[in-house]
């Protein structure tokens, strides 16, 4: 017997460009087609620090963003062409708030993340956030090396 209401498992992947999260993202799609799973494919656009000028936040957060886009769109593309069903989403804040708010306001089952992340102005390395979300998040999580 079937049951019809049986809720989809969700599975989400952090996703920065780093080698890292990319090991994460293939982790996250094998696991998501062997579950059935929905994939949501997450990157967190950083604040940048206070004390950056008007311009270089502004640059910053453009190239960022593209950097992020040109990211998700290649890892769509690859869960499209693996049958998995994919969200992508970029979510502005700290990573590690970003991403613990995301989980549980999208009843993810399961987040995939990477050890270690990209270095970037903000002097932001996901090892420490890494940590961080394993203890704040709501639902499982693998951390990938």
């Amino acid at each position: 017997m079937t049951d019809n209401n049986a809720r989809i498992y969700v599975v989400a992947v952090g996703l920065d460009d780093s080698a890292s999260s990319w090991k994460a993202f293939g982790e996250a799609l094998q696991f998501a087609s062997v579950k059935k799973a929905e994939l949501h494919i997450v990157s967190i656009q950083e604040t940048a620090d206070a004390s950056y000028s008007a311009s270089e936040v502004l640059a910053t957060d453009k190239t960022s963003r593209e950097k992020l886009e040109k990211a998700q769109n290649k890892a769509s593309i690859m869960a499209e062409e693996a049958g998995i069903t994919a969200t992508t989403e970029i979510v502005a804040g700290s990573s590690t708030a970003a991403m613990v708010d995301y989980v549980k306001t999208h009843d993810i089952d399961l987040l995939v993340i990477g050890d270690t992340g990209h270095s970037s102005i903000w002097g932001a390395l996901l090892g420490t956030n890494a940590e961080k979300i394993v203890r704040h998040a709501k639902c499982s999580v693998m951390v990938v090396r």
